[in-house]
């Protein structure tokens, strides 16, 4: 059984859900770079090297789930991840669907949120504006190809939860 497992892929893709349950089935405790990269959440971020360093303690323990996309918060556990699941699904469409549900269920965000992230992840995808000159997370990931398990479909996903 793995007892470090990084989760990463871009917004929507099921990455916390994903570790909830994974998390829920081993006894394992999980974790979110988003409660290191925000200060308050989903408004103020944490200062850089501060969260840098508190999640390196987490990296440091013999058990952990930590699921996130934040590139400088997730560096530091691909070394020492048993196992790495990208998700990484073919089509943007579900992930859109995914962002426009999960912000139905979230009453901190507001809708001009939603279309900031809607906008993000299209560049990202498509490496265009402000991100595009940055290493995708597939070229980030090929140094560790040997424990990285690509999910392209949630089927897949409910796949890997058994």
């Amino acid at each position: 059984m793995y007892k470090r497992i990084l989760i990463v892929g871009d917004a929507g893709r099921g990455k916390s859900t994903f570790a909830k349950k994974l998390s829920e089935k081993t006894g394992i405790p999980s974790y979110s770079t988003d409660d290191f990269y925000w200060k308050t959440k989903f408004t103020e971020p944490n200062n850089k090297q501060t969260s840098i360093t508190d999640i390196q303690k987490i990296y440091e323990q013999d058990e952990w789930i930590v699921d996130g996309s934040t590139r400088h918060l997730i560096i530091g556990g691909l070394e020492k991840a048993h196992i790495i699941y990208f998700l990484e699904f073919t089509h943007i469409i579900p992930q859109y669907y995914f962002l426009i549900k999960r912000f139905f269920t979230r009453k901190f965000e507001r809708f001009s949120d939603l279309w900031a992230l809607l906008k993000h992840i299209t560049y990202k995808r498509y490496k265009k504006g402000y991100g595009a000159h940055l290493p995708s997370l597939r070229e980030i990931l090929k140094p560790y190809a040997d424990k990285v398990v690509r999910v392209t479909s949630l089927k897949q996903l409910h796949t890997h939860l058994k």
